[in-house]
């Protein structure tokens, strides 16, 4: 039979071994800590880097709705949340030609609330390739054509190759592209042009429901881009001092809903990394318990080392490489029970947060991981110092007279 040598590692090893139920109870409170601090990490750069993305390419300053549907905007931007509402189309022009505005451009949206594409509601929203710069930044160098009218571009979330027919409304459509993933609500969103937006409205017969006129074409919301210099606050109030009664319209300031994401995103950081943070210190404090109780439980195990020629150097090791096994075990089984929920359920999550929501790189988790991982690790060690330094300081004669 082979011999191994005992060395710190296996001594350490073949401790934490004979007491199974003990080192998987201390492996549960690190892996309970690193799944939270690893899934709160990522979760938060989830969310920033949704509405990094989003802030980058929405472009528009202003958003104009009808009265009251501000925050149904809003559901339709950020999450994806089918609307149905209108505009008399008539007041982009004037809007166009106000002070201070550098540019317009509409969009239709038009509830499906079933589709055979997908297993989530759609929304269907008309736009202006000529003057949309909110679309289209997401579909260069995916769409090298003008759009047809049979045909659409999809969400990132929507399913269905580029080729492929979708139906809507018992008429098939062309998939003609695809958009990037955009974290927004976007992704479950399909895009028509404005011409097919009108020919679903006037099928669907649904611009009575909105008093909309027959002969004014609609439209749901107008993004407008203030020129550099102007203030967009300013010309949000211009507009709707002078046409606000007579359109019964609505603003909503672009920079005022990414200062709310902003907030509810720091809110979330705060709850997690404070969880977080509190998981640490619980988990320090039982770890330090438990190995009080080992050392008090081994003293005369420790006293015979010292015997036969252990240093306290040496036991010193074995008590500091337990606990670090116990902790690097945890923090391993924490980040790979993570990993299990987070990846494979990112979509479901996306859609249950209700925020812009973009998953980091690879190389960013990695860091993530590795943060956690020290930390977690060095839960061990630290809730061992103590111990270590109590031992330092007793007697082993006393040891083996059991006293």
């Amino acid at each position: 039979m082979k011999k191994r040598p005992l060395t710190t590692n296996r001594i350490a090893f073949e401790n934490i071994r004979r007491k199974p139920f003990r080192t998987w109870g201390q492996i549960l409170v690190v892996a309970l800590f690193t799944f939270v601090l690893f899934c709160g990490s990522v979760l938060s750069g989830c969310i920033r880097n949704g509405m990094e993305s989003m802030s980058e390419r929405l472009g528009a300053d202003l958003m104009v709705v009808p009265y009251g549907y501000d925050k149904q905007l809003q559901s339709a931007l950020l999450r994806g949340e089918p609307g149905t509402f209108y505009l008399d189309q008539t007041l982009e022009e004037k809007i166009r030609a106000f002070p201070g505005v550098e540019n317009v451009s509409s969009q239709i949206f038009i509830a499906s609330l079933q589709a055979a594409c997908c297993s989530v509601p759609v929304q269907l929203i008309g736009f202006d390739p000529a003057s949309d710069r909110v679309i289209q930044p997401w579909i260069e160098g995916t769409l090298h054509m003008a759009l047809k009218g049979d045909e659409v571009i999809v969400g990132h979330k929507v399913t269905g190759k580029v080729g492929e027919r979708i139906t809507f409304f018992g008429k098939p459509y062309r998939i003609a592209a695809r958009l990037d993933n955009t974290g927004m609500g976007f992704d479950t969103s399909v895009f028509v042009t404005h011409e097919t937006a009108r020919q679903m409205i006037s099928k669907l017969e649904i611009a009575p429901l909105f008093a909309v006129k027959e002969n004014h074409p609609v439209v749901s919301t107008m993004m407008v881009h203030v020129k550099p210099g102007f203030d967009p606050r300013r010309v949000a109030n211009d507009i709707l001092f002078r046409y606000a009664a007579i359109y019964n319209l609505d603003m909503v300031m672009t920079k005022n809903m990414f200062s709310e994401i902003a907030l509810r995103l720091n809110a979330f950081s705060y709850v997690a990394y404070g969880m977080a943070g509190l998981l640490w210190v619980t988990a320090l404090g039982v770890m330090a318990l438990v190995f009080s109780m080992i050392v008090n439980e081994r003293k005369r195990e420790f006293s015979l080392l010292r015997i036969f020629g252990a240093s306290r150097g040496k036991i010193h090791r074995i008590l500091m490489m337990e606990s670090l096994m116990i902790s690097v075990a945890g923090a391993l089984c924490g980040l790979c029970v993570a990993a299990l929920v987070l990846f494979p359920f990112s979509t479901l999550i996306g859609l249950l947060v209700k925020l812009p929501f973009v998953m980091p790189s690879a190389g960013s988790i990695g860091i993530t991981g590795l943060l956690c991982l020290i930390a977690a690790a060095a839960i061990g060690p630290l809730s061992c110092l103590y111990c270590v330094w109590r031992l330092n300081r007793s007697d082993i004669s006393f040891a083996l007279r059991g006293i």
